[in-house]
């Protein structure tokens, strides 16, 4: 590649500068601080400052970013984040109408409930973890400015032992846009905690009498509560498309299916996120379990078996841990939540 070096250049015509592709202008070594190229991928100037390459003010057409895992479907560029990073914006498009992206913030699962004896002095099984909340933009209507966006991907939480319930997930966020971490499963006889989307009730007791963990509007559902008597299955955790399953007595008790999650195209390929994790059987009934479509863990079907965990970053609940007789504590336990995720997508050529 020529260069030239003046003092003072004027232009009274066209300025043809050197045309690259990102790979290839990657591929520049050692380039010179100040050298000036066009970008046809990203349909901007951009110029070499010393440590990277930043696009000139007001020559993009499109928005220029970086952060995650970067990948091309079509006219659109996805940044996929599975852990906590930044998604930084070098330069913002001159026409605004390019300036939206879209967005999905799942938040992790709740563990499953572990088995337990509740208040009354039963035994029962553990209701399945809700799933993380789904956050999303539907149609690039959320709009960016130049700068940096934190992002955050919460953890799964941890599926209850033996007389615990399952714990929450943790919180992701894209910016501000947060997204709820899931509800952890109740055991025996106590229902689920509220989340992103709820936690499904134990069997018996308040398993049956009290409403199941509830879900954040906009982001998820409620978990389904457990059978009336001990014998048995408890309630699945909710999805962000559906609540869960509420849990059935014996002759039927075959294991509450967790709720279905939310399914979008968004990471190029049509994908579920924020399934909840299925409710628990108990020993001997039917043995069918199901999380709910999303990453939703199994439940547990045969004595000591314990919960199935949320798939990871998928945002899915746990697995509720099943009954067990003689009873060996801590064991089982409720599966753990599946972590989340953020994905980010916008138009990036014609």
């Amino acid at each position: 590649m020529s260069t030239l070096n003046a003092g003072t250049l004027n232009v009274t015509g066209a300025l043809n500068l050197p045309n690259y592709t990102t790979a290839q202008r990657n591929a520049i070594s050692s380039p010179a601080t100040g050298l000036m190229i066009y970008n046809s991928t990203d349909g901007a100037i951009e110029i070499w400052d010393g440590t990277e390459w930043t696009a000139a003010s007001g020559s993009a057409s499109y928005v220029v970013a970086t952060g995650g895992s970067v990948s091309e479907s079509g006219d659109y560029r996805i940044h996929r984040f599975n852990s906590g990073g930044t998604f930084n914006i070098s330069a913002v498009a001159s026409d605004a109408a390019n300036n939206n992206v879209d967005y999905m913030v799942v938040a992790a699962g709740g563990g499953g409930g572990g088995f337990g004896s509740g208040l009354n002095g039963n035994f029962g099984s553990g209701g399945g973890g809700g799933a993380g909340g789904v956050l999303r933009t539907d149609g690039f209507n959320y709009t960016v400015s130049a700068g940096s966006y934190p992002v955050g991907v919460g953890g799964g939480g941890t599926g209850g032992t033996g007389n615990g319930m399952g714990s929450n997930g943790g919180n992701s966020n894209f910016g501000p846009q947060t997204a709820t971490g899931g509800g952890g499963g109740g055991q025996q006889d106590q229902n689920g905690y509220p989340g992103g989307s709820g936690g499904g009730n134990g069997t018996d007791g308040d398993g049956y009498n009290e409403p199941a963990g509830s879900g954040t509007g906009g982001q998820g559902n409620s978990g389904g509560r457990g059978a009336s008597s001990q014998n048995g299955t408890s309630g699945g955790g909710g999805g962000a498309s559906q609540s869960g399953e509420n849990g059935y007595n014996r002759p039927n008790s075959r294991p509450a299916r967790g709720g279905n999650g939310y399914t979008t195209n968004i990471s190029g390929s049509s994908v579920t996120w924020g399934g909840g994790g299925g409710g628990a059987n108990y020993p001997g009934g039917p043995h069918n379990p199901e999380g709910g479509s999303g990453g939703g863990g199994p439940g547990g079907t045969e004595p000591t078996q314990q919960g199935v965990a949320g798939s990871t970053n998928t945002g899915g609940g746990g697995g509720g841990a099943c009954d067990q007789d003689p009873r060996n504590y801590p064991m089982p336990k409720g599966g753990n939540g599946g972590s989340g995720v953020v994905i980010v997508r916008y138009k990036y050529q014609n």
